[in-house]
């Protein structure tokens, strides 16, 4: 059961990060791209709390590429996640990030031939309806940030598959840590290469919000710890199904947190919106049960 208590844990943590991110994307930053850089940065400093656990290895020529790609992954979705934001209700974005149930099971046959049972597939197809009937108002309302999320899942979809190929050949300390520097260092070179100036003009509104920053990277550094510690012991189709229990703690957090946090959420809060999303959040959490079958 352990291996599902840290996954729930990932869950919560990334929940929060996404009310951060909501309160950082619409009331503080104009620019994505700065978001993106300084995001970014700031997750670099939160690296060495992994050595406690114990130290990295050294990079194994055969994982540049696979470990690469899950650096610029983890770098690249943030950009549409950001702009989706900027269009939609935070809890719908937390919904939409449902829709990567579609792709990782795609990916991680390809990739590691992972396969998983019939009741498993039709957990995440519950998961999916669940997450789709969230989004949908008498019709579905398809502007630019569920077309920015679809990118986003998918990416994602990509970077957890990678992830999972990675562990099977050196421990989740070293991942998270080869995969923390070389985003770094690519973050860093095209930001100075591409739009320095924006990252500039920026500086005071990163200094300003800090602590935000680093709350912000803690908990998503720990939702990335617990999430990569997890998947080294279940599938990875599994362990991103269960990660479709986030909306759950968003719903809660937005309802007893809005009055006392009024700029960190953007959310409808009337009890029929709110009875309407718990019964399909408790459609997600009945797919959720059906995949770890």
């Amino acid at each position: 059961m352990t291996p599902y208590i840290f996954i729930l844990l990932s869950a919560i943590f990334f929940c929060i990060g996404i009310i951060i991110d909501n309160f950082l994307t619409n009331k503080k930053f104009k620019d994505t791209k700065s978001l993106l850089f300084y995001s970014n940065i700031t997750n670099l400093l939160f690296i060495p709390l992994l050595w406690i656990f114990g130290l990295p290895k050294a990079l194994p020529i055969n994982l540049i590429i696979p470990l690469t790609i899950v650096a610029i992954a983890q770098t690249i979705y943030l950009y549409p996640y950001f702009q989706a934001l900027k269009e939609l209700d935070t809890s719908i974005v937390g919904a939409l990030f449902n829709f990567g149930k579609i792709f990782t099971p795609i990916m991680a046959y390809i990739v590691i031939d992972e396969r998983l049972s019939l009741m498993q597939y039709i957990g995440f197809a519950t998961i999916i309806f669940g997450a789709f009937m969230m989004t949908y108002q008498g019709k579905l309302n398809l502007n630019k940030g569920f077309f920015y999320m679809i990118l986003t899942t998918i990416i994602l979809s990509v970077s957890a598959t990678t992830t999972k190929y990675s562990l099977e050949h050196i421990d989740w300390i070293t991942v998270m840590t080869w995969t923390a520097i070389i985003s770094t260092v690519l973050n860093f070179i095209i930001g100075t290469l591409f739009y320095r100036k924006e990252i500039l003009s920026s500086k005071k509104t990163y200094f300003s919000t800090i602590w935000q920053f680093i709350i912000n990277e803690f908990v998503t550094f720990l939702a990335m710890a617990c999430l990569i510690y997890a998947v080294t012991n279940i599938q990875v189709t599994i362990s991103q199904g269960i990660l479709a229990t986030a909306p759950i703690f968003m719903i809660v957090f937005a309802f007893f947190g809005h009055k006392i946090f009024p700029n960190y959420f953007k959310e409808n809060i009337e009890w029929k919106h709110v009875i309407r999303k718990v019964f399909y959040i408790l459609i997600i959490c009945i797919g959720v049960i059906m995949s770890v079958m």
